[in-house]
């Protein structure tokens, strides 16, 4: 079966690598067929509610597809493609598409694969039995069967100014459960954020049946992080009052680390320099997770992303623009064995 994923194209590459994470995550083996700042096209033998499980996970796509086929964005080939993949699915259909090419032609294919397709069949636009996608860029046509659509808005609906406990700096929960999926931690495994500040790592890895555990300096925060995620009704965490250097003191190695360390005049490092606390950091960091295990860390310098630290091995780094005189860096690192 060949999978088709959809992406947001918020960023240019952490989704396609997102969804490599959460694949390995959920044990799913899969081929790569192509992968692309649209779409990631893979084939398993995974069972359907697999790759739904997958889908739940993920953070910036739109849409899952079972694909049919896919072609360059001509009528000529439609029409051979569509007759070789003849669908033949019991009750009504609704075909959709997204367009993300300028190819002024897109508009003819669409209809000619609607009125291929929807021959005999009765059409629902409301509610159909079966929805087909049309995802077009460029270059290429894809056209398949929509398995899930990922319910984005879910994340608008727990942004930091809709928690109970509010600080204005928190990551918006699509980026924390970005983070967390690409530790690659695994249902039931343990995650630890050292500086989880208002809570919102924990949420996303909560909510996706991590056990976690939470840890700040600031004891305000360890209460503002039970009252946010009591009000989700989560139960799988545990919340530390500690400095990071305290930490091995309270636990034993974790499965993944997934953070954002402190920046700017705002947070509070009590009165530490920012490279003071970010070399005690980077080596409990290196202590505490288990070989083989990723850890995710956002930070305000590049330059801190790419030195050597020991233990651990530089698998990756995210650039996000989070306003004009900001830029946070998310780096990968792996604990060599």
């Amino acid at each position: 079966m060949n999978i088709l994923f959809e992406l947001s194209k918020e960023h240019p590459n952490l989704p396609q690598n997102e969804i490599i994470s959460c694949l390995n995550a959920e044990n799913i083996l899969f081929t790569m067929n192509e992968k692309n700042d649209d779409i990631v096209n893979i084939s398993t033998d995974s069972d359907i509610e697999l790759i739904k499980d997958v889908a739940n996970r993920l953070s910036h796509i739109f849409f899952v597809d079972e694909l049919y086929f896919s072609c360059v964005n001509s009528i000529s080939e439609i029409e051979k493609m569509t007759k070789i993949h003849f669908i033949d699915l019991p009750g009504s259909i609704a075909i959709r598409y997204t367009n993300r090419s300028k190819n002024k032609k897109n508009k003819e294919i669409i209809k000619k694969i609607a009125e291929i397709y929807t021959k005999n069949k009765k059409v629902n636009l409301k509610n159909p039995d079966n929805e087909i996608r049309v995802f077009i860029n460029d270059s290429k046509i894809y056209v398949g069967k929509k398995i899930i659509s990922v319910d984005r808005r879910q994340y608008e609906k727990r942004k930091v100014q809709f928690r109970p406990y509010f600080s204005p700096i928190s990551l918006h929960p699509r980026i924390a459960r970005a983070l967390v999926n690409l530790s690659g931690i695994k249902k039931k495994e343990i995650l630890i954020d050292p500086f989880c500040g208002t809570g919102g790592i924990l949420i996303e890895a909560c909510l996706i049946g991590v056990n976690v555990i939470g840890s700040d300096i600031e004891e305000k925060m360890i209460q503002g992080s039970k009252e946010t995620l009591d009000f989700y009704k989560l139960k799988n965490y545990h919340l530390i009052h500690s400095d990071i250097g305290d930490l091995i003191n309270h636990i034993d190695f974790v499965d993944a680390i997934v953070t954002d360390l402190p920046y700017g005049k705002s947070t509070t490092t009590k009165g530490e320099e920012m490279n003071k606390l970010y070399k005690r950091s980077f080596e409990i960091f290196s202590e505490i997770l288990k070989s083989k295990r990723k850890a995710v860390i956002g930070l305000s310098d590049k330059n801190w992303a790419i030195k050597i630290h020991k233990n651990l091995k530089l698998k990756n780094i995210y650039e996000f623009r989070v306003h004009k005189s900001l830029t946070r860096y998310f780096a990968v690192y792996e604990k060599r064995p």
